[in-house]
């Protein structure tokens, strides 16, 4: 990769935090593209260099965030056999990103924001994730005989992200109480009595602290948005 390209990336990515903060703290309609520009110290115009308007960026603010929650179920997926614990294992790492990660924060809020009309992207992921391995669970017999999967799917994913829009990005232990709370009240309905036992409902530390910590961190690829959908789609 070039010196011009990287220098690119750099701006991009400074761009997104950037319009991430704004958008984290202003609603949709409110956030302005010259507050974000200032953000990142550059004039309004530099900025429509990289994106034409702010629907634009939104966009690139929920991709993003996308990429990082297919990463980070990728991660915790690959460390589980059993696919309800992965389930409560991504739900904890979408919380702990929710907490630290900014873009991935403000791509919720995006998405429940209902001064904007663009796609719900992120919580399409979520969902899709969520549907996936409860899929995978009936398919192994690890689900009660009666549950409805796209009714259970709904809750979940209703549940999880409400969390999320409900407690500040920085109350992370308030998070993982909230999730833990609910994993705890649901899994007996949910879980085949055999698998019930086996499963932590606090998500298991080490996988958490791994996906995250990858799914943050991996190296940005330009193709991103499309190759962690890829390599992921067996999860989702």
């Amino acid at each position: 990769m070039g010196r011009q390209q990287e220098r690119a990336i750099r701006t991009r990515r400074l761009i997104l935090k950037s319009a991430a903060e704004v958008f984290d703290r202003e609603d949709y309609a409110s956030a302005r593209l010259s507050d974000i520009s200032a953000r990142a110290s550059m004039s309004t115009g530099a900025l429509h260099f990289h994106f034409a308007s702010k629907e634009d960026l939104a966009q690139a603010v929920v991709r993003e965030a996308r990429g990082t929650l297919w990463r980070g179920a990728r991660f915790a997926y690959e460390k589980n056999s059993e696919p309800l614990q992965a389930l409560a294992d991504i739900s904890h790492t979408l919380g702990r990103l929710l907490t630290w990660d900014v873009v991935s924060r403000a791509a919720l809020r995006l998405d429940n924001d209902r001064s904007r009309k663009g796609p719900e992207q992120f919580i399409q992921a979520w969902h899709a994730c969520v549907r996936r391995l409860l899929d995978r669970a009936r398919r192994q017999d690890g689900l009660a005989p009666h549950v409805q999967l796209q009714v259970l799917t709904c809750a979940i994913v209703a549940a999880t992200t409400g969390i999320g829009v409900l407690i500040k990005g920085s109350e992370g232990d308030r998070i993982r109480m909230a999730v833990t709370g609910f994993w705890q009240g649901f899994l007996p309905g949910l879980a085949a009595p055999d698998v019930l036992g086996k499963l932590n409902p606090g998500g298991r530390d080490d996988v958490v602290d791994y996906a995250v910590t990858a799914a943050r961190y991996t190296a940005y690829d330009p193709q991103d948005a499309v190759g962690t959908e890829a390599a992921a789609s067996g999860v989702m």
